[in-house]
């Protein structure tokens, strides 16, 4: 038997301002460093390389971190999770941008990253348990504002840097954060005993032995490792294609906001539509599309395959977090393969940046690396039909 947990009593204004807080600060920290790596870079004395390091720690610590967050909710309850990891959250901030040194940068940036690994894995199963009616409501409300701050934080990270220096659009973001942790305090006060009370689930059900979970999971990973490549290495692509970095700039300020559009498509309609399996293989479709146009297109078709590429993989995106919900019976289910399919998905999600890399050092065109991205967006077209099945985790299992 599964004890069902009890519902907190919050408004749903109150839960969906708080998700907005904490959304805000699940992207923007990681995306702000990108912009100013070579501000750190001249003013820390370090290498490429260590720079490259930085970067992969996000995915890294996502990949490390995001199984223990359904432990520590069942053990903790939700709320203690969250908030614990929104003062890990404003610690790392800290660590990394109030002094100048690379071993603060190095262990702020895991000790943040660790914290929005909990956030990443424990707001889907939060939308189940508190609006199981409004699943696409709360995703989308995620996934819009996670991409809006991602956007705010590159276009205002170069701007501070040249006003201040590179460890202001690093720590702007405690702004954010406090107000997150604020709010979320006072929810878990609100629920009283609630928020503390261990959830056993015993329904013998272990998804990492799960098919289903296993598809789900990959899906999510070749979608992130083609975001995380395309967020890395598409300027360059472009440029190589012949546009100037300003164009090359403003065709990926393209992309970034038509990511937009697939999130509010897959929030608003995914989990009201009755081909939930047809709907995510045409997100697939526009991912496959979008990632063979860059690789084959013309120039001046370059903006186009880059807001298909954007609609897509947003979309999958979106719908990859309310499949932990709508494929699970309950909460601490979703919990748990929202952190099996994070865990999957990140340790898939390196694999873009780094093989991009590599193989662009070793030919010196990223026509290899496109061709590579395309087949595995092939690959995401049939994932994503079994990924989006109408049976639950449990049903697949039993046939």
């Amino acid at each position: 038997m599964t004890t069902p947990p009890v519902r907190p009593q919050v408004s749903v204004g109150l839960l969906l301002f708080a998700v907005v807080l904490l959304s805000i600060n699940l992207r923007s920290p990681i995306i702000a460093i990108g912009p100013v790596v070579g501000f750190i870079r001249d003013d820390l004395g370090v290498s490429g390389s260590f720079m490259g390091l930085v970067g992969a720690l996000p995915m890294l610590a996502f990949a490390l971190f995001s199984p223990l967050a359904a432990r520590f909710a069942r053990r903790f309850g939700m709320e203690n999770v969250l908030v614990g990891s929104i003062v890990l959250l404003s610690a790392g901030i800290v660590l990394r941008s109030a002094l100048p040194s690379p071993a603060l940068l190095v262990i702020g940036t895991v000790v943040l990253s660790a914290a929005i690994a909990m956030g990443n894995v424990l707001l889907p199963a939060l939308a189940k348990r508190n609006l199981p009616k409004r699943i696409g409501l709360v995703v989308g409300t995620l996934s819009a504002t996670m991409s809006v701050s991602a956007a705010l934080a590159a276009i205002i990270a170069v701007p501070m840097a040249q006003w201040q220096n590179w460890q202001w659009p690093l720590g702007i973001w405690i702004l954010t954060a406090l107000p997150a942790l604020a709010v979320w305090l006072y929810i878990r006060m609100a629920n009283g005993e609630t928020a503390t009370r261990s959830q056993p689930v015993s329904d013998g059900l272990n998804v990492w032995q799960s098919r289903a979970a296993w598809c789900i999971s990959v899906f999510m990973g070749i979608q992130s490792l083609s975001f995380y490549a395309m967020v890395n290495f598409l300027p360059s692509v472009l440029i190589e294609k012949g546009m100037t970095p300003l164009t090359a700039g403003a065709c990926v300020s393209l992309f970034q906001a038509s990511s937009l559009i697939g999130v509010l498509a897959a929030s608003f309609w995914f989990g009201r539509s009755n081909k939930k399996q047809l709907f995510n293989l045409t997100s697939a479709v526009f991912m496959f599309a979008g990632i063979a146009g860059l690789w084959l297109g013309s120039t001046p078709t370059m903006w186009l395959w880059a807001a298909l590429t954007g609609i897509g993989g947003s979309a999958a995106f979106s719908i990859s977090l309310m499949l932990f919900a709508l494929r699970t019976d309950n909460t601490y289910e979703a919990a748990s393969l929202s952190g099996m399919a994070q865990t999957v998905g990140y340790s898939i999600a390196i694999i873009g940046p780094l093989g991009m890399g590599v193989l662009y050092d070793w030919l010196g065109s990223w026509s290899v690396s496109m061709t590579a991205l395309t087949v595995l967006m092939f690959v995401e077209c049939i994932l994503a039909w079994f990924a989006a099945s109408p049976k639950t985790l449990s049903q697949s299992r039993a046939g």
